[in-house]
């Protein structure tokens, strides 16, 4: 006697790979309406900066890094800043330049300014701000605070339409009024060289 076999029915794609295909078409869908939500903020952004002011480091001139760093070899370039400093040798308070750049929409620029003239940032002095004319839109100097045997920052933070630049010179040395001269020259030239 034979047993009659059951009829062999064709086996169907696993749920799991269903969702797996689900999972990865809606992940490339909001991949590509991030990228394009991105694109269409990016080309939205009011003011004279469509784009990153390019490259940070030839924002101050070779000659004017060289008079306030003279042992600096070049800038060390990042995201968005760039550090011209003296050799590690040259002891705990090295002299150096540091510019940041920051690039928002004009109305969050002028409110970041605001903000870092009234308030302030964690280790720059609150009392001796000098607001600064002719440079940008609006600009302002600040120091780090004194400490006894310690070299002397000063920062220059100024606005250009929707571009914020933190320029800081740092001394080997507590000489406050070499600070401020090197600090502004170094921005005036930021300034001057910012293109967009």
């Amino acid at each position: 006697m034979t047993i009659p076999s059951e009829p062999v029915v064709p086996a169907q794609p696993a749920a799991t790979s269903r969702l797996a295909f689900a999972a990865a078409i809606a992940l490339i869908v909001v991949t590509l309406a991030a990228f394009w939500t991105w694109r269409w903020w990016d080309g939205k952004q009011e003011g004279e900066f469509a784009a990153d002011p390019k490259p940070f480091c030839s924002l101050v001139t070779p000659e004017t890094i060289h008079r306030l760093v003279p042992e600096s070899y070049g800038g060390r370039e990042d995201v968005a800043s760039c550090t011209w400093s003296a050799p590690r040798e040259k002891g705990k308070y090295r002299a150096n330049v540091h510019l940041f750049a920051s690039r928002l929409n004009v109305e969050l620029a002028e409110e970041d300014m605001r903000e870092q003239r009234a308030d302030g940032e964690l280790g720059w002095e609150k009392g001796t701000q000098e607001d600064l004319l002719g440079l940008g839109d609006e600009a302002f100097l600040r120091f780090s605070p004194p400490v006894p045997g310690k070299n002397i920052t000063a920062q220059v933070v100024f606005r250009r339409s929707n571009v914020m630049i933190y320029l800081a010179y740092a001394r080997s040395d507590d000489d406050r009024a070499a600070a401020r001269a090197g600090a502004v020259d170094a921005a005036r030239e930021a300034a001057a060289l910012l293109k967009p």
